[in-house]
């Protein structure tokens, strides 16, 4: 997964462990492409500072991953209804019918 995706991804799934202030900094570096010295600007901290808790926040966010398997479940599943979906485009059926639009909705709420 690409570096970027896979970052919003963690934070998708576990940013509301994070502080407040955690969350709003790391958001700004990594979502909004705030540079550090705009960063350290707005919140009066320091580049290092904000650095750092760039750097804590990645970390905390894998180790919550590497803990729970969030992501990689949701990845996985995401996976599987596709392959549902592919299979019953196959078959020629009411029923395959129905397989094929359930998965369609389920790959759209993911």
């Amino acid at each position: 997964m690409e570096d970027f995706a896979r970052t919003a991804m963690l934070f998708d799934f576990y940013g509301e462990l994070l502080s407040e202030h955690q969350r709003q900094i790391f958001a700004d570096y990594t979502m909004e492409d705030l540079s550090l010295a705009e960063i350290s600007a707005e919140y009066g901290i320091s580049r290092q500072a904000v650095s750092t808790m760039v750097k804590r926040c990645r970390k905390a966010l894998e180790d919550y991953e590497n803990r729970l398997h969030l992501v990689a479940k949701f990845e996985r599943i995401k996976l599987m209804v596709s392959e549902i979906n592919n299979l019953a485009g196959d078959i020629n059926t009411p029923e395959a019918s129905k397989i094929e639009k359930l998965a369609g909705e389920i790959l759209g709420d993911l």
